[in-house]
């Protein structure tokens, strides 16, 4: 990822602070940077060095076939997609995390059976409607500070042009055992972030693909793992994290909200079910199983998805819609202060990507 001086840069108020993206004091990465995703608190003790990066360039010495055309990739079938694909991106991506439904006890107890929440008086609470009135917020997405210690390799598409959705198929983990297993063993395999009832957290970089769906998927889409939780309103705050996520790394791409699963493996949020019917090279079928302990799907899913969607849509259409146009030149040594005089922004909503 290339970043230039912010001397260089001319934006709009649109483009320097949004949903996606905010220039501050210290935006060393310009227009790259998405306030929306935040720095893991460095463990005690832990140190970065530059041996992780080189490892990491050691690791990718080997790379994808040269890319095609990011439009001309969304447009293809799965078929096509896989017939792009060299033999030597296949055997270099056969990756496939260890997450399948045989691994879920399903013989969970008469109250995780139900088809829904239950309300005091026993009617029953479509989880979607629950998160909805209950006004769930989802957590802040937060990058974990190894994120730069695995390998980069490109994805065909160029970009990503899809989410898979995963789960961990492992009642007795947390998020951090999860990750902190995944570190260990990313030769193995690796996924782009977590989520559970109180956290999202990103892992491994966007830009990069990673190895969480076989050899003919890890190309071509971004991957979530979605963390096991043991009551329905842990259930319904880490569906509402991941569906969020979801949404928002569709919008990072440009991408529709489309459900693969129910268009033949054709569209931009697919399970690793649809993964395994539509792509091949693996035969998982996660999150269908643990979903349907909760009495949901991946149909309930992509509502989910859709409504964070519609909801980031409108913080963009508010935010163009208040600065009229306005263009402001980013300079050496701007500060927020000074980009909220010329702007008519406050600083905390500036700090806040909201204009």
């Amino acid at each position: 990822m290339l970043f230039k001086p912010l001397s260089h840069i001319v934006l709009s108020c649109a483009l320097i602070v949004t949903g996606i993206g905010l220039v501050t004091t210290s935006a060393v990465h310009a227009a790259e940077q998405h306030p929306n995703i935040h720095k893991q608190a460095q463990p005690e003790g832990s140190q970065e060095t530059e041996e992780s990066g080189q490892v990491s360039k050691s690791k990718t010495k080997s790379n994808t076939s040269e890319a095609i055309d990011f439009n001309e990739a969304q447009n293809l079938t799965p078929k096509q997609r896989i017939d792009q694909l060299t033999e030597k991106d296949k055997s270099l991506h056969n990756k496939d995390m260890n997450d399948s439904d045989e691994k879920v006890d399903n013989n969970t107890s008469s109250e995780n059976n139900n088809s829904s929440f239950r309300s005091a008086n026993g009617a029953s609470i479509d989880i979607n409607e629950y998160i909805k009135n209950n006004n769930i917020e989802h957590a802040p997405i937060i990058e974990d500070n190894r994120i730069d210690s695995l390998p980069k390799y490109n994805y065909k598409s160029g970009k990503y042009v899809g989410v898979v959705v995963h789960d961990t198929a492992n009642d007795n983990s947390t998020l951090e055992n999860e990750v902190n297993y995944m570190y260990n063993n990313y030769n193995s395999a690796f996924v782009h972030a977590y989520t559970s009832s109180n956290e999202i957290r990103q892992t491994a970089p966007a830009d990069y693909l990673a190895w969480g769906a076989g050899a003919n998927a890890n190309p071509y889409f971004y991957q979530i793992e979605l963390a096991h939780a043991h009551s329905y309103e842990e259930f319904a705050k880490s569906v509402n994290n991941d569906a969020y996520l979801t949404a928002y790394m569709l919008k990072r791409n440009g991408l529709q909200p489309k459900l693969a699963d129910t268009h033949n493996g054709d569209g931009t949020v697919i399970s690793h079910n649809a993964v395994s019917k539509y792509y091949g090279g693996t035969d998982h079928t996660d999150p269908v199983g643990y979903f349907e302990r909760w009495g949901y799907d991946m149909n309930q899913y992509f509502d989910l998805v859709q409504y964070h969607y519609n909801k980031l849509n409108e913080k963009t259409t508010d935010s163009t819609n208040e600065i009229k146009g306005t263009t402001h030149k980013v300079v050496k040594g701007d500060t927020l202060y000074n980009i909220s005089k010329r702007s008519g922004v406050s600083v905390d909503n500036l700090k806040n990507g909201i204009i």
